[in-house]
């Protein structure tokens, strides 16, 4: 089962968060029916997006992370809640010159010019919203950036996506942040650590939270939050509904003499519904 863990050592000041996703990455890659290539780049913007909903507060706040690329996989889209369910998804979801390569390289894909941007939203709106500039993209640099850079905290990233069989077996991240005051020397090591890729071999390999935190020294560790995570969506008939009213008077009008019923497909899910013409109908008359 998926997760998400937040501790915080009082004795050396450094919060960690811990966030396993590989059902949710698996589930989403069947839904979309992505291929290898996708799969993988969706694991990591995934998992990265499951860290950062660690900093989330009410229950109606969700956070989403959108990457644009220059490369053939043109980017991806990915948001977690405070509950605990996430989605996500590619533009491109099949890369026919790539998905045959059994060692995925994703700098293939992604070109050479990137950007991260992070979004943070409730019921009533955008509550604030971040663009790192990253070339090329790379999630675990452009991640520890909105942390080091947009809210001045000192942060270690690791995000770990292992493939088997053409296909996702665990993806992971961990996240490591240093508060004043704090360990100084304790906070280096940790970083050589993951700088090494000490910590990424061992996330790969399913480590627990028990010896994540015993491997970097943090063992005095005190759990706060342990969030199971899932991957969700939210669409339904009613939100459909809506995004099709939002359409001009002249846009529905032709909808209904062409009698061509629109079928909306959400992006997230890949679940489609078909609008009929008595509901777009009624959405003109409510303009008129």
């Amino acid at each position: 089962m998926d997760y998400l863990i937040y501790g915080f050592s009082k004795s050396s000041k450094i919060s960690l968060t811990y966030v396993v996703v590989s059902e949710a990455v698996k589930k989403l890659e069947q839904l979309h029916l992505s291929g290898p290539t996708a799969g993988r780049f969706l694991a990591e913007t995934v998992a990265a997006v499951a860290l950062t909903s660690a900093e989330l507060k009410n229950d109606d706040e969700r956070i989403s992370i959108q990457t644009k690329v220059d490369g053939p996989i043109g980017g991806s889209f990915s948001d977690a809640s405070k509950n605990g369910n996430l989605r996500g998804y590619t533009l491109k979801k099949i890369l026919n010159e790539f998905d045959d390569q059994k060692d995925i390289q994703l700098n293939c894909v992604l070109g050479k010019f990137g950007e991260l941007t992070f979004i943070k939203s409730n019921s009533k709106g955008i509550l604030s919203q971040n663009t790192i500039n990253c070339d090329p993209l790379d999630m675990r640099h452009g991640l520890a950036r909105y942390y080091n850079e947009a809210t001045n905290q000192p942060t270690a990233i690791e995000i770990a996506a292992i493939s088997e069989d053409y296909a996702i077996k665990r993806a992971s991240a961990v996240k490591v942040t240093k508060t004043e005051p704090c360990d100084s020397e304790l906070f280096i090591s940790i970083l050589e650590k993951f700088n090494s890729g000490l910590v990424k071999n061992s996330i790969s390999e399913q480590l627990d939270i028990t010896g994540l935190s015993k491997l970097l020294g943090i063992e005095d560790l005190e759990i706060f939050e342990h969030r199971f995570l899932t991957a969700k969506c939210t669409c339904n008939r009613e939100k459909v509904l809506y995004s099709v009213s939002c359409l001009s008077k002249e846009e529905l009008n032709e909808i209904l003499e062409k009698k061509e019923l629109p079928e909306v497909t959400c992006h997230f899910c890949s679940k489609s519904y078909r609008v009929t013409t008595e509901e777009v109908a009624n959405m003109l008359r409510k303009i008129k």
